[in-house]
């Protein structure tokens, strides 16, 4: 039996590295170039059993030889390779990838495929163990029934009601679990549009039994279903976790349940805000402000008083999206927003104390210094030294909760933040004291290089490696520097490493940023004066 998937992925990496177009390649196998979507059809594996002939003409046309189709005739076990991801072939890893329809697998690299495919193995096994799970509900459903006709025949028609709205909810919890069966199977296929409609249906249909479910199903279970899905792998998952949320926030829900469409306006905030800031431009400032409106009405219902722990977390989560606005919008404007940060942060902190809510308190501290050093930096003279230092201060305060030992990875985060305060603070600081916090800076970022090592986090290892750079520089024009040689050979140093993760072709756009840097530090050294 031919593996028709396997097959859709030896044509197109075939015909790719024979650099023929899908035209030509149709020309070839059926003499006529106006088919070439008869060959789309068999690279995206959507011909069942292609004749044999055409296999022939194909394998003839691309060079294919009969080693290369044997293993595709044989069709391998897929699942049994998902146990095996780490030892796979490049080919096994291009035709494994191409059964869960991930995007440009011939162009990744064999280290992102394999990540991927771990990712995808986990969610296979979730999916066959729901598979696995769906229940027998005959016999409930028959018991039902009995019940149902000894109570029509003792003429107690209400008991008939209950006992066949419970027939009606059983069968419509199972037509719900086959639809999230199948929308799971279509996320791990990538076909979040389909999930969606699924999903949708699904929760919808509960409006029979009752009138609440569509809207409680959607905002506290098939959002996040979307919405996780989008965090993972980008595309659609997470503006359709938007649209199946706002599609049910409506005044009349608002009348029946008001704590459920707070609830539901707290998520549509949550999904809104990570479109806006994965978007540039006016669309990502127009979904950050649609974020900013979400939580604000979920505010007017969760007050502080009555929802002390659920009001505090939505004013973080509106600080997050007030700086993510205020970052990236100009002048009196953007000041103003992040001012507003910065009060959210604050009224948070009152309810997420160090004592009752340290891990909180922490995370609430952090994003405090992100938008008081946002701030800072925006500020001249007196007043954005004081806005730096509190931000400096606010780093501290969350690394005496997030340490090394209990949160590597955010006493890291911390450590990094920390360091760019105190960078801020030392490029604005004249003579010892700045030269001071400079080298403070760097003594943060290299404690968190402790932890952001290049093999567990090539990016951010990266990142604090190019922040490391600039601090160097920054120390070698000080006044007080007494070997600036020294500090900008540390600084060429660190950019050259930073430069071996952020390569031209992946990352391109880091590349750029450190090459530039990269260059003024070899000017700087070519203009010392010789040893």
């Amino acid at each position: 039996m031919l593996d028709i998937t396997a097959f859709a992925a030896l044509i197109k990496r075939k015909r790719g590295e024979a650099r023929l177009t899908q035209e030509t390649l149709a020309q070839d196998v059926f003499g006529d170039s106006a088919r070439k979507a008869d060959i789309s059809r068999l690279e995206n594996a959507k011909v069942a059993n292609p004749q044999e002939a055409t296999v022939q003409k194909i394998c003839t046309a691309l060079n294919i030889s009969a080693a290369e189709m044997e293993p595709i005739r044989q069709s391998r076990l897929s699942a049994a390779q998902l146990d095996q991801i780490p030892t796979l072939s490049r080919e096994e890893l291009e035709n494994l990838a191409t059964r869960f329809q991930i995007d440009d697998v011939f162009d990744r690299t064999d280290a992102d495929l394999r990540q991927l495919l771990t990712q995808k193995a986990t969610e296979y096994r979730a999916l066959k163990a729901e598979v696995d799970a769906i229940p027998d509900t005959m016999k409930r459903l028959s018991n039902l029934k009995a019940d149902a006709q000894d109570a029509i025949a003792r003429l107690d028609l209400d008991e008939v009601e209950n006992l066949m709205t419970l027939v009606h909810a059983t069968e419509l919890e199972e037509a719900a679990k086959s639809a999230e069966i199948r929308a799971n199977n279509a996320l791990l296929r990538g076909r979040v549009d389909q999930a969606f409609t699924l999903l949708s249906s699904a929760a919808d249909s509960f409006a029979a039994v009752d009138p609440l479910a569509p809207a409680r199903i959607r905002i506290l279970g098939y959002c996040e279903t979307l919405f996780k899905h989008g965090l993972r792998y980008g595309g659609d998952g997470i503006p359709k976790a938007s649209q199946i949320v706002s599609d049910i926030l409506t005044a009349e829900l608002k009348e029946m349940d008001t704590w459920l469409w707070a609830a539901g306006q707290n998520a549509l905030a949550i999904t809104l805000g990570n479109q806006g800031t994965r978007s540039d431009g006016l669309e990502g400032a127009d979904l950050l402000a649609k974020a900013v409106t979400a939580y604000r009405s979920a505010l007017d219902v969760c007050t502080r008083q009555d929802h002390p722990v659920q009001w505090a977390t939505t004013q973080n989560n509106l600080g997050n999206a007030l700086r993510e606005q205020g970052t990236r919008t100009d002048g009196l404007k953007g000041a103003d927003l992040l001012a507003q940060a910065v009060t959210s942060y604050r009224a948070a902190l009152e309810v997420r104390t160090r004592q009752d809510h340290p891990e909180q308190w922490a995370t609430t501290q952090n994003n405090l210094g992100n938008a008081l050093q946002a701030q800072g930096i925006r500020t001249d003279g007196p007043k954005g030294a004081d806005l730096l230092a509190e931000a400096v201060t606010a780093y501290r305060a969350a690394l005496e909760v997030r340490t090394r030992q209990d949160h590597p990875v955010q006493w890291a985060g911390a450590q990094n933040n920390l360091g760019n305060a105190l960078k801020q603070q030392g490029t604005r600081t004249a003579g010892p004291k700045g030269a001071d916090l400079l080298a403070q800076a760097v003594t943060a970022y290299r404690a968190a290089l402790e932890v952001r090592t290049r093999q567990d986090h090539p990016v951010d290892w990266a990142e604090t490696q190019y922040n490391i750079a600039i601090t160097q520089r920054d120390l070698s024009h000080n006044g007080s520097c007494t070997d600036p040689r020294a500090a900008l050979e540390a600084a060429l140093m660190a950019v050259d490493d930073a430069l071996t993760v952020f390569d031209p072709d992946h990352i391109s756009y880091y590349h750029a940023k450190a090459s530039r840097p990269r260059d003024n530090i070899l000017a700087d050294i070519a203009a010392l004066p010789p040893e």
